[in-house]
This record gives structure tokens, sequence and C-alpha cells, in this order.
């Protein structure tokens, strides 16, 4: 669609803006790099973690392996659990077996030190991270002020799924029982959720007033309602996003229906942002729209 007008909600522990991330980053304060990276291998040693290192100093070793478990792709929405402490063991956050976070990988919308440790680690695999201050809270208190600035981190953290946008848009269906009415080459679903056989075909040219609301596949509230009023639609003019035109003709007047589409047919690699600069929709991301046709002229 056009106008948008509800953030993207994501969790505030982990999350960041999305901004752009060097792998050779290194914190400008050189005390704070050489303090977080000897408190981190003192503390690996002292436990008896036999870690590896990889981008932006995170250490990291899998504790539960799965090697035939996928590896994440750029763009996979990640679920995991996490327990974050500090080196003297101190837990400062948790999200437990009933609360999964949710995360795009690969797109700067974690951690640094995060990405980097989720990129070895396999679908149902657990890990621990040791994540350097520079590549995980930076210099800012932290975490409701549990963490102080230039902390290093722990992350016990358990990979549930790392799906792909059809595994995503395929568990969206399932979650909602909803039935495909349409499933287009493209990836592009069509859920009647009203039929109306009598009801006159929609066609280029013509100008179609609907009802609607768009939102991403796990948001609680639309991105963009309508405000509540109808939007006139000019069919084939290309004025909307693909996957919104295109289902919108497989509909018919009368007719009410849930259009869900990969983000090949949305906004694709771009960020939308609301009116208000924060992130209503992130790149990648696949959309459902709720439609009622109401009239077409």
């Amino acid at each position: 669609m056009r106008k948008l007008s509800l953030a993207f909600v994501a969790a505030a522990t982990i999350a960041i803006s999305f901004t752009s991330c060097k792998d050779a980053y290194v914190d400008p304060t050189q005390d704070t790099f050489v303090k977080d990276t000897t408190s981190i291998g003192t503390y690996a040693r002292k436990n008896g973690l036999a870690v590896t290192e990889t981008n932006y100093g995170v250490r990291y070793v899998i504790t539960k392996a799965n090697p035939s478990g996928k590896l994440p792709s750029v763009a996979d929405e990640l679920e995991f659990l996490y327990t974050i402490s500090k080196l003297d063991g101190t837990v400062i956050d948790i999200a437990a077996r009933d609360t999964a976070i949710y995360f795009p990988f690969g797109l700067n919308a974690m951690l640094p030190g995060l990405e980097a440790g989720f990129a070895k680690v396999r679908e149902g695999e657990k890990a621990i991270f040791l994540i350097p201050s520079y590549a995980a809270f930076g210099s800012s208190d932290a975490v409701g002020g549990k963490l102080p600035a230039n902390t290093p981190v722990r992350f016990d953290i358990t990979l549930n799924r790392a799906r792909s946008e059809d595994q995503q848009i395929e568990s969206y269906i399932e979650r909602n029982k909803y039935t495909v009415s349409e499933l287009q080459t493209n990836g592009l679903r069509v859920i009647k959720t009203l039929a109306v056989p009598t009801g006159a075909p929609l066609i280029d040219g013509q100008t179609v007033t609907i009802k609607y609301s768009g939102s991403l596949l796990r948001a609680t509230k639309p991105f963009d309602d309508g405000g509540g009023k109808t939007l006139d639609v000019p069919l084939g003019r290309g004025s909307f996003i693909p996957g919104f035109e295109t289902g919108l003709k497989s509909l018919r007047v009368g007719e009410k229906g849930v259009l869900v589409f990969p983000s090949s047919l949305g906004y694709g690699t771009t960020i939308k942002y609301d009116a208000v600069g924060n992130v209503a929709i992130p790149p990648y991301s696949p959309l459902a729209f709720t439609v009622e046709v109401v009239s077409a002229k």
C-alpha cells in the first residue's frame, strides 16, 4: 500500500535500529576493547568453554548440536529463546519456553554480536555467545539499568526455527486456520473468507472501492487500517504494490478475503517508516491484507 500508520514493534531488550554495521568495527576506545576481550577469554577458560571466535570478537560454543539442522539464511525469521547474563553470573533478562522471540536474520535488526553468533547455529541447536560490549549494548546502560555501560555479556540461546518467507506464510495460514482459495506461482495466496460467486469480477480499468487493513504476519495490530474509511483502487495502473493489486483482482464485488504474499510482491528490501519515523515494515517482510470489495465501476 502507500500510507503506513503503525511502528514495527520488536522485543526491546535485543532490538536495535536498522542501521548498517561492518564486521571490521572496533570500539574506538581501545581500553574497552582490550578489557572486554580479556574478560571474555578469562571467563571462557575459567568455565571450561571450548569457544571459537567469529565476527565482532564474539566467542561461541555449541552446547547441543543438531548437525542436520538448517543454518539461517539472510531474511529468515529466527525463532529463539535466550537468557542474558553478566560474566559474574547475574541473570539480567530471559525469554523462556512460552516467550519465544522472533527476528529477521542478516538485516541488522539484532545486536551485531547476536547476528554473528546466529550465523554459526543451526535449527534445533543450543549455544553460548560471549559478546563484547561494543557488539552488544555498547556504552549506555541497558535492560532497564540492570546492565551497566561497556559490559560484555553472555547469551544462552536455543534456536527453534529459521523460517524462509514461504515457511512464514504457511505458518501464518496454519495459525489462523485459513483455507487457501488460490495459490499463484509468484507465491501469492488468496483466501476467500466470504465468497459471492454472483458478484461482478474485477478487471483492469475499473476503480474498485474497498475496505482493508494490512499487517505483518506476527503483528497484533495492522500497520495500516485505512483509518476506517474506504479506499478507491484504480486497477491496472500499478499504483499499489503487486501482491495487493493482483490479489484484489482474484476477488469479486461483495467478497471478503485475505491476501498473503512474499516481500517480492510487496516492498522487497525497502524499509517503510511510519509518520513519526519508526520502522513499520522491515525489509523482506511477507504481508497480509484483509480486504472487502464494496463496489466497482
